[in-house]
């Protein structure tokens, strides 16, 4: 099996009309795909990709492959929020933000089995000009189902599987949480991002001092000098904090939203079988009332008969509800097939993905706690130089 490497070095913005700056102003991503194959030949590939292609890709996956955790992208950020939180969709912090988020994206699904094996993905990472046309060809939005979206709450499933509905009640409790942390995460680097900007006041404030002082200019600018390069470095931090711990778990965040999918997927396909037992039930009986009835016996099925099929023999209702019976009990071991399918390769993804969560959030939090601690320990370094360059004051004058 061919092992890909896959990452987004660059973008570009463009305009699909040389004529005119603002028509179809627009960001591509270089997609830069390095396959070796098990005899270690090596392949180089690039591509440029809309940020809509991404979102495409996504969508072709989770409707063709409902039973999988499909990864998530960075979220889309329409023009008028751009507006309203005064960002701009063209600045540089956000465009690679968003691009670290489409990069880990293509990493998950070129390690998944069944995903990196798909057609549509190799035309992702190979052609420039045919993808979405070749995608939507395959008319595979016909095939999804909107009540994925709406939920479940309004269905009466009589015999639900705990451990995806468990799942459900599970995601709605991970986006809490997870929102809740990023929140709580992202006002603590506004709280040391204010806090840097005061050792920035205070380190100028030291170093305009010095110039008045005669006695002890140097001491003053010294401590002032270790301040303003403490502000520095906590910037530097934080930017970290923000791009390697922020963003990266916001997108996690998503993840709930891919779980949920493929849990009411499998308790949707339970309903519609259910609905069909249902139905095959209703039949049976109609077939058990037509067979003991008497010819005198007046019955709603027999007027029924004679309204939509006229004065039919008992015989020929017979017939035709045990066609409708046939039909119903194919239909019920087809869907029951299909849900036992669906529901054996589902467990198995959420496995995979309560396993690599582990890892994940582990990781996510090294990485953070890591930034803290350098931030703080430069930090606690300056503070130290600063006593030591005050104490030199009082022992000298």
């Amino acid at each position: 099996m061919e092992v890909l490497e896959i990452s987004i070095p660059e973008f570009e913005a463009k305009t699909g009309k040389e004529d005119s700056l603002f028509q179809d102003l627009h960001v591509v991503f270089k997609v830069v795909t390095r396959a070796t194959s098990a005899s270690s030949t090596t392949h180089n590939l690039s591509t440029w990709r809309r940020y809509r292609e991404f979102d495409l890709l996504r969508y072709y996956f989770t409707v063709v492959f409902p039973e999988i955790v499909v990864p998530p992208i960075p979220i889309k950020k329409m023009n008028f929020t751009w507006d309203a939180m005064g960002l701009d969709p063209f600045e540089t912090a956000f465009l690679e933000e968003r691009m670290a988020g489409l990069e880990v994206f293509l990493e998950r699904v070129s390690v998944h089995p069944v995903l990196r094996a798909n057609e549509m993905f190799h035309l992702f990472i190979t052609e420039d000009t045919s993808f979405m046309e070749r995608t939507n060809a395959t008319k595979f939005a016909e095939k999804a189902d909107s009540r994925i979206k709406s939920g479940i709450a309004s269905l009466r499933i009589k015999k639900m599987d705990q451990r995806f509905s468990g799942t459900v009640q599970y995601c709605d409790s991970f986006a809490t949480t997870t929102r809740a942390v990023k929140g709580h995460s992202k006002t603590l680097c506004d709280v040391q991002g204010t806090l840097s900007k005061r050792y920035e006041e205070l380190g100028n404030t030291l170093s305009a001092w010095a110039e008045d002082e005669k006695d002890i200019p140097d001491q003053l600018s010294s401590a002032g000098k270790q301040l303003t390069s403490t502000s520095e470095a906590a910037a530097e931090c934080l930017s970290a904090i923000e791009q390697k711990f922020i963003q990266p778990f916001q997108e996690y965040c998503l993840y709930a939203d891919a779980l949920r999918s493929v849990a009411r997927h499998q308790l949707l396909l339970q309903y519609d079988l259910e609905q069909t037992e249902e139905a095959l039930s209703t039949k049976a009986y109609s077939k058990d009332e037509v067979t003991h009835e008497r010819e005198d016996q007046i019955s709603f099925g027999k007027l029924a008969a004679r309204v939509f099929a006229g004065d039919a023999s008992k015989g020929a209702r017979l017939s035709a509800i045990q066609k409708e019976i046939d039909a119903l009990e194919l239909s019920s071991q087809q869907q029951l097939e299909g849900l036992n399918k669906f529901t054996a390769s589902a467990l198995q993804e959420l496995d995979v993905f309560y396993s690599q969560k582990s890892a994940d959030i582990r990781a996510f939090w090294l990485s953070y706690i890591r930034q803290q601690i350098a931030k703080q320990t430069k930090a606690l370094s300056a503070w130290t130089s600063v006593r030591d360059t005050f104490k030199d004051i009082s022992s000298s004058h």
